[in-house]
């Protein structure tokens, strides 16, 4: 009888798994928009902000990628993280409308050096060892420390705001995310890389979005179910507001929402049996931000509890939204422009979401988070209408086929 032992993680791997941590502490995350809004900004100007974080990370997600592959994946993690830890302490410390549009563009900056990077790195280096086995365990763990770093840190950043300022807590993101750039420095391991050029990036994008028909009707329903995952990510904060949750249980109930999120990443295919993949996320979205529209019409904690319902649906839609990209671009994709297509589906997600985001605040701010939770649900709906036109398409085909017999 074999001996089976214990999976040994190479040191890069825990590197790897040290350095998500690290660079996903947000101390900030729960209430970042209250924070805006406390330095004397509307809703709207504070999502306005965000839109530009999006913009940038979607304008540079193809060209950090190119330039990670050209010049050097570490060098590429360590510069993102230098200019996050920078942006985050540029966030915290000043407080004019200019000044954080800047910081918010850095920071999408930022996010597309390091989106992907750090597992494209890391892959080729288990490749290497003929260890893809072991890279996959390691991926799952540092998804994991991904979201419990958020949570963790979100929590504790409730609590140490309660004690100092709002803006503190963006000061300890920057420490917590410019120790990431030593261990990316110092520990994380990159031998050989395939060299590539923007322009084969863009002749591969290109090629793809031309020729798989499937690949643009995905692409289109992503960017759309987008808008509704990464509103009701924003929604936590000022619903919580709204519905008058203290600022000390904010941290605990993101982290709660993190958690509901993180245990759905594990159960994609069960959670999208019944409906597919897109419908699924399609259904959740619109539940949510259907219940969370009638949390409204009532106060309180019945008020609470409703809205609570509908975050932890959004969780769980939030959860199964990256790995759901992944499985439908994979499906679609050829081997040689998977890497290109997943920027295209990212840059695709990020830019929808920057139109509708100012959009989407001052409907809260105007007309309150009925009416904005309702658009979503309008929103979201459109992301059927390419599989209503294939379904007719298809029965047309039908009785065409019918009619010549």
């Amino acid at each position: 009888m074999g001996h089976r032992r214990s999976m040994r993680i190479q040191p890069f791997g825990l590197a790897f798994i040290a350095f998500r941590f690290s660079r996903n502490s947000y101390f900030h995350v729960a209430f970042s928009v209250l924070y805006f809004q406390s330095l004397g900004f509307s809703l709207a100007t504070a999502l306005s902000l965000e839109s530009f974080y999006y913009i940038a990370k979607a304008g540079c997600e193809v060209p950090c990628g190119v330039f990670a592959d050209s010049v050097g994946r570490k060098l590429t993690l360590v510069l993102g993280s230098l200019v996050a830890a920078s942006c985050y302490l540029g966030l915290g410390l000043c407080d004019q409308y200019w000044q954080m549009m800047l910081f918010e563009a850095g920071l999408g900056l930022s996010m597309s050096m390091a989106s992907g990077t750090d597992s494209a790195l890391v892959y080729d280096e288990y490749k290497a060892l003929a260890k893809t086995g072991e890279y996959e365990c390691v991926e799952s763990i540092g998804w994991g420390m991904r979201n419990i770093a958020r949570g963790v840190a979100s929590a504790f950043g409730s609590v140490f705001a309660t004690w100092y300022t709002m803006g503190s807590t963006f000061i300890l993101t920057s420490i917590a995310i410019f120790m990431s750039a030593p261990v990316a420095a110092i520990f994380l391991k990159e031998g050989g890389r395939r060299k590539t050029s923007l322009g084969a990036v863009v002749a591969s994008a290109a090629s793809l979005l031309r020729r798989n028909a499937g690949y643009r009707r995905v692409l289109l329903q992503f960017a759309i179910i987008t808008i509704g995952v990464k509103a009701g990510f924003w929604a936590f904060q000022p619903f919580s507001d709204l519905h008058h949750l203290p600022l000390e249980w904010i941290g605990t109930c993101f982290s709660a929402l993190l958690f509901i999120s993180l245990v759905a990443s594990f159960f994609v295919e069960r959670i999208c049996r019944v409906f597919g993949l897109l419908h699924t996320q399609t259904a959740l979205i619109v539940a949510a931000f259907a219940i969370m529209s009638l949390s409204f019409a009532s106060e309180g904690k019945a008020g609470i509890v409703i809205v609570s319902i509908g975050l932890a649906l959004h969780a769980i839609a939030q959860g199964i939204s990256d790995p759901i990209m992944r499985i439908l671009i994979n499906r679609y994709a050829d081997s040689d422009s998977r890497a290109t297509a997943m920027s295209v589906a990212s840059m695709a997600g990020d830019g929808s979401f920057s139109l509708v985001a100012p959009l989407f605040g001052y409907l809260i701010d105007k007309q309150g988070g009925a009416a904005a939770s309702i658009a979503i649900v309008a929103v979201t709906l459109c992301s059927l209408y390419p599989d209503l036109i294939k379904l007719h398409q298809a029965g047309m085909k039908k009785q065409s086929v019918h009619k010549r017999g």
